[in-house]
């Protein structure tokens, strides 16, 4: 249960209302993370911004975002994201035997494994990432700009997995 009172989606205030209407019509639901941020409309905006410009726009496709997104979650220990992670990763087509090994840092294929475990370093300890790692992320063809990206998608779902986890937000919040 969540620690705080989450902004119901039926809210009278215009600039909220605004927001959750365009949460909604590309979720389906307002889910209970923005419910929380929407405590102060420019935090809510602020969220939502930036996660609509890291998830529609750059190099990086979805699949790989959703990934990142899934491995940070279960680094992070948030069961809320991991789980509204997989269920994105299953839209996009994975199926669970594929979703459990990025959940579990077992990926197969030798490129996305290397990410996931490169955004699993940031995420828990950043100050262990080294110049190799840097020159492997080349090697596998990502640019400067895609690494930054990367690095951006992992701390962006490091920040929220954090707050999620602090106010105690669960799935059926």
């Amino acid at each position: 249960m969540a620690r705080i009172k989450l902004q119901d989606e039926d809210t009278n205030d215009p600039e909220i209302h605004k927001i959750f209407k365009e949460i909604k019509a590309k979720a389906g639901k307002v889910p209970a993370a923005y419910r929380a941020f929407a405590r102060h409309a420019h935090i809510l905006q602020a969220n939502w911004n930036r996660t609509k410009n890291i998830l529609e726009k750059g190099n990086i496709d979805i699949k790989e975002k959703e990934a990142i997104a899934t491995r940070v979650s279960a680094a992070n220990e948030c069961h809320f994201c991991l789980a509204i992670h997989k269920g994105n990763l299953e839209k996009l087509g994975l199926n669970a035997s594929d979703i459990q090994s990025i959940e579990k840092n077992e990926v197969k294929d030798e490129k996305l494994n290397f990410v996931l475990k490169f955004v699993t370093t940031a995420t828990k300890n950043p100050s262990k990432i080294t110049d190799h790692d840097f020159e492997k992320l080349k090697e596998f063809g990502y640019s400067e700009e895609d690494i930054v990206e990367i690095l951006t998608v992992m701390e962006m779902y490091t920040g929220y997995n954090k707050i999620i986890v602090a106010l105690g937000l669960q799935l059926e919040d």
